[in-house]
């Protein structure tokens, strides 16, 4: 199979993915729960909506601040405008390929500024890998800040059984077991490709964590990091301002719905109908109506797209031009 019947074949799959989930999703809709979404678009409060892209696309511009951090220990002074057009035409590329938009900013900053282009693909990784590892951390906050409420919910409306001693005993013997078995098979396992795949991934990661402390300015870097997802959890809170149901809902809310949401762009090109699909189910364990709460997934997805759509094409533009030049 050549690679670009390989590559046209791996984006069908995410698109046919993707309409799965709306479809999946709609066909559990009756006709007026239909109308009632149509009904809470066009009820929505534009305002907030527009203030939540600026939000989002501002995030974008913290990222690229950052990624001059990662760029600069190599000898290079890049600006902050090209940096965040790089990285606008980035999410603009994943849209479409996902994946791909790592390696078109790499490709843009290191033709301008004549960088090899090994190393500042090299920096994409590393920020990739700290993303993850944030990703994680704040994912496992969410489940502790909420673990009541989940917990009652999945009880409830899934039939969970209640956890008890003889459940968690079992569970800590499987473990165990697990644990004893892997040294049990240990040179097997040493050399399965899956098992070194998930080494290096986890070593990637560890790597990337001690190249912060090689920064100039490793505080900074922490920081912007931190405040990137602080401006998507604010933008999510900001959006819940929209509608009339969801005013009220607080900064707590918009962190485990931001969390989650996460994981839809992550499974289809920009989490392109998964994303409102997850949204949605999130926002009924807060007691949100369905038809709002899919009304306002899909809001809420729109916000992310906007920015880079609008201005990740004069991305290509300036940097063609400069080319030329």
């Amino acid at each position: 199979m050549n690679k670009k019947l390989k590559e046209s074949l791996k984006i069908t799959f995410f698109f046919l993915l993707a309409v799965l989930f709306v479809v999946w999703f709609v066909s559990g809709l009756s006709a007026k729960e239909l109308q009632e979404i149509k009904s809470s678009f066009v009820s929505a409060n534009y305002f907030w909506f527009i203030l939540a892209v600026v939000v989002n696309s501002f995030s974008h511009y913290i990222r690229a601040l950052r990624w001059r951090l990662l760029i600069k220990p190599l000898g290079y002074n890049i600006g902050r405008a090209n940096t965040f057009f790089a990285v606008m035409s980035c999410y603009l590329t994943n849209l479409a390929i996902p994946r791909l938009g790592e390696i078109v900013r790499s490709t843009m900053i290191s033709t301008k500024y004549k960088i090899p282009f090994d190393k500042t693909f090299g920096t994409v990784i590393i920020e990739r890998a700290i993303d993850t590892f944030l990703f994680g951390l704040i994912f496992l906050l969410a489940l502790l800040l909420e673990y009541d409420l989940f917990q009652n919910y999945l009880f409830n409306n899934l039939n969970f059984p209640q956890p008890n001693l003889s459940f968690v005993v079992i569970c800590l013997a499987c473990l165990l077991a697990v644990v004893l078995l892997f040294f049990a098979c240990k040179k097997k396992i040493q050399n399965n490709s899956i098992y070194l795949k998930i080494k290096g991934f986890i070593i990637g990661i560890w790597q990337g964590m001690r190249t912060i402390l090689s920064l100039e300015k490793p505080l900074l870097f922490i920081a912007y990091s931190l405040f990137i997802w602080f401006l998507w959890i604010f933008g999510t809170w900001v959006l819940f301002k929209a509608m009339t149901e969801t005013f009220n809902l607080d900064m707590l809310t918009a962190l485990t719905i931001t969390v989650f949401g996460s994981i839809g762009t992550m499974m289809t090109p920009g989490g392109i109908g998964i994303y409102p699909s997850i949204f949605a189910k999130v926002m009924e364990v807060y007691s949100v109506k369905k038809t709002i709460s899919y009304a306002l997934g899909w809001l809420s997805w729109l916000v992310s797209q906007v920015g880079p759509v609008l201005l990740g094409p004069w991305g290509f533009v300036i940097f063609a031009r400069k080319k030329k030049e």
